[in-house]
């Protein structure tokens, strides 16, 4: 089973984020593959192909996180994406406030997680919630898209989820399987 562990925020600021996604897919819908609101989250660790008994120590180690950030907010306040938003291949909101929150939260997983002999990360971590890829081989975001004007939502904390990711034809589907609120 293909596993990762997410950040979730609270619905009212999905509400936020839908609104300026469709702004976006205004101009851009045909050329992204858009992530559906009920999959969106700030992955905190993918893990990959996993067996039985590595989930069962991801759970107990998502236990034995110290998670006090829940009603912790984090703002989001720029569109921007990766590899950079001249040739954008994946699209994401970035964050002003809450990084520091999120990387210390990766930080402590990763940490605990090696008590189970699962690998670290070897990129740097950076706080993100995706919402498109491209369906080429990337496109400038235009300028209009880029102010910190477009976009200033402030997310609510809501939980941190350890989750199955099922590839289907019309796109990922997760499935939650244990959560810390």
């Amino acid at each position: 089973m293909r596993l990762f562990i997410g950040v979730n925020i609270n619905e009212r600021s999905k509400k936020f984020i839908e609104r300026k996604m469709n702004i976006l897919k205004k101009d851009y819908n045909n050329n992204f593959k858009w992530v559906k609101k009920d999959n969106w989250h700030l992955t905190l660790k993918f893990i990959g192909e996993a067996t039985a008994a590595e989930k069962e120590n991801l759970i107990k180690s998502l236990k034995n996180i110290d998670f006090d950030h829940q009603k912790e907010y984090i703002n989001f306040n720029r569109i921007e994406a990766f590899p950079n938003l001249k040739k954008a291949k994946v699209l994401y909101l970035a964050l002003s406030q809450g990084r520091e929150v999120l990387k210390k939260l990766h930080q402590d997983l990763e940490a605990e997680l090696s008590n189970y002999n699962f690998e670290n990360d070897k990129r740097d971590f950076i706080p993100h919630l995706t919402l498109a890829r491209s369906k080429d081989n990337g496109l400038e975001i235009k300028d209009k898209f880029k102010t910190e004007t477009f976009v200033n939502i402030y997310a609510l904390i809501d939980s941190i989820s350890l989750y199955k990711s099922e590839l289907k034809a019309g796109g990922p589907e997760y499935i939650e399987l244990f959560s810390i609120k």
